[in-house]
């Protein structure tokens, strides 16, 4: 048997238990523990001190790890509620219907670039090509294998962040593997733009975004 499996028998089992518990509870029975034993670990559930409420014994329950697992696997595979970090959440959302709540909401955070659409920059090597090769003003050369290739992106200076150019990544260039390429090869007038200057013979550091896919 599966270790998930395992688990989720055991939160049954600890269900039922402790549903037989609560009922004796109720009558004159003496009050006792309940006992669930998952290996070597035990959790022990007091009628009376846990079970007074459903706070009380929710937070119980979750005061381990073991039995925090076991509860969210049941819920996850009897009930179909998943924890928001589970990736199979992922295969669940792709049945949600167009106009449902919850897919206007993902598309507001696309939309606004936050969570897991939040913009990601990384250092990046910037050269002019040569004249025949150069790109025109807002317009960039980028590596076909690369993650700017038909985006537009933003390239600017990590110590001065008002000093950017917005660029159309359109232009591509093959980037093998072994080889060292510049990531960003831009027009000479947006290389004064960004840099002040453009005589440089190699290459320059900066910083890149995509700002639309």
């Amino acid at each position: 048997m599966s270790t998930t499996k395992t688990i989720m028998l055991a939160v049954v089992c600890l269900l039922s238990g402790l549903a037989a518990g609560w009922s004796l509870s109720g009558t004159e029975a003496k009050t006792t523990d309940i006992r669930w034993k998952y290996g070597s670990a035990e959790l022990v559930i007091n009628l009376e001190k846990d079970m007074a409420d459903n706070e009380t014994l929710m937070g119980k329950i979750f005061s381990k790890e073991y039995s925090a697992a076991g509860a969210t696997n049941w819920l996850k595979f009897e009930h179909q509620l998943f924890h928001f970090t589970d990736p199979d959440l992922v295969g669940k959302l792709k049945e949600l219907s167009y106009e449902s709540p919850v897919s206007r909401e993902l598309r507001e955070l696309r939309n606004k670039r936050v969570g897991p659409w939040t913009y990601q920059a990384q250092e990046v090597k910037v050269s002019i090509p040569e004249r025949e090769i150069q790109p025109s003003s807002g317009y960039a050369n980028v590596c076909e294998s690369g993650i700017f290739f038909r985006k537009k992106i933003e390239v600017f200076l990590p110590d001065q962040p008002d000093k950017k150019i917005t660029l159309q990544a359109s232009g591509r260039y093959a980037c093998p593997n072994g080889y060292k390429f510049p990531d960003i090869q831009l027009s000479r007038e947006d290389a004064k733009k960004l840099f002040g200057y453009s005589d440089f013979s190699k290459y320059e550091t900066a910083a890149a975004v995509v700002i639309q896919e």
